[in-house]
């Protein structure tokens, strides 16, 4: 494993379990909050590269950029993840609807 990758690993896992930690629960959005926090971490860390946004660095990586830019990920995954539709579609006392 590249030391970029193992980064990006680590950076992400810590942002997670931050994230749980402040929401306070733990459910179904747990694999997307992890696939977003990659894709955060990739992206912040690809942007601070491009920008030239130094504030904190380990070698190559952007540490603080990839943080906020996976949080920002996982906050907007788990807005997105509340607009979905839950449930079945027909009310729960078994009646229908016949409009």
């Amino acid at each position: 494993m590249t030391p970029w990758l193992l980064l990006v690993a680590m950076v992400a896992a810590i942002n997670l379990s931050a994230f749980i930690a402040l929401r306070g629960r733990w459910d179904r959005m747990l694999v997307p909050l992890g696939v977003a926090a990659v894709i955060g971490t990739m992206t912040g860390n690809a942007i601070a590269d491009r920008t030239g946004l130094e504030v904190v660095r380990i070698g190559d990586f952007h540490l603080v950029a990839a943080s906020v830019v996976a949080q920002l990920a996982m906050l907007a995954t788990d807005l997105l993840g509340h607009l979905a539709p839950s449930g079945s579609a027909q009310p729960s006392d078994g009646s229908r609807r016949d409009r």
